[in-house]
């Protein structure tokens, strides 16, 4: 035991189980800040991508659905010229294009924030879903090339065939409102409020967080800017209780 402690062989002992530790030290520093700024990255990621996803459903709810909703609601109503011109412009004929696609985020980094809060990854992936469930835009375009599109044929039926075939229109167009406004709502109250109290947790004090919370900032001035479109907060228990089960 003696010779084990003599100071010719303690002293390069310690010196190297002190260095040894400074390395442990730094490389989990290393792997602590890296780890902190890949999960910052993905809340960032996050926001933007809700961020463009809500904006762009706003301005085809804004300036597509709810006017042509209302089109068609006149065309219902007897007006004739507006229906013919609907009709020649092949207005009927809307949402072609494909949803943005978002799928750019690691899977490690999801699961790292995960590990801190699972129900951001859920709600990001409903998000998603949400924003990618084409089966009504799908059944519109369909339906449209299927009755609509030709002026002659249209105008060839019978008034009640018409009819059936703008309310058919006119359900297929509330539906996708009701869509967008389903989708506005799980941003402004399920998945932004979410994202808002991770950045601001005690674990970021020592990162940059700005980048964050300029998009957060960015979310909630599209929310305000276009708060008469929002439903209100009771809008998404209203639809669960409505309808078939509301009535049972």
């Amino acid at each position: 035991m003696e010779f084990l402690l003599q100071e010719k062989l303690m002293v390069p002992f310690l010196a190297t189980l002190g260095a040894s530790l400074s390395v442990i030290a730094i490389q989990a520093l290393v792997r602590f800040e890296k780890e902190q700024k890949q999960r910052l990255f993905t809340a960032n990621y996050m926001l933007d991508v809700a961020y463009r996803i809500l904006y762009s459903t706003i301005i085809v709810k804004k300036h597509t659905i709810i006017p042509h909703i209302q089109a068609t609601k006149r065309i219902m109503g007897g007006d004739s010229e507006l229906l013919q011109t609907t009709l020649l412009a092949d207005e009927f004929d809307i949402l072609k294009a494909k949803s943005m696609q978002f799928n750019n985020l690691p899977s490690d980094y999801k699961l790292l924030l995960g590990y801190d809060d699972i129900e951001i990854i859920q709600a990001f992936d409903m998000l998603i879903y949400l924003h990618e469930e084409d089966t009504n835009r799908s059944h519109l375009i369909d339906f449209v090339k299927e009755n609509l599109k030709s002026r002659d044929g249209f105008l060839a039926k019978d008034e009640g065939a018409q009819a059936d075939i703008l309310n058919t229109y006119w359900d297929i167009l509330s539906s996708l409102d009701h869509e967008a406004a389903r989708l506005m709502v799980f941003v402004r109250d399920m998945l932004l409020p979410r994202l808002e109290r991770y950045i601001s947790g005690k674990q970021f004090m020592l990162f940059k967080t700005s980048d964050a919370k300029r998009l957060r900032n960015r979310i909630n001035a599209v929310i305000e800017e276009y708060a008469d479109l929002f439903p209100d907060s009771a809008y998404m228990e209203e639809v669960r209780d409505g309808g078939i089960q509301g009535a049972l």
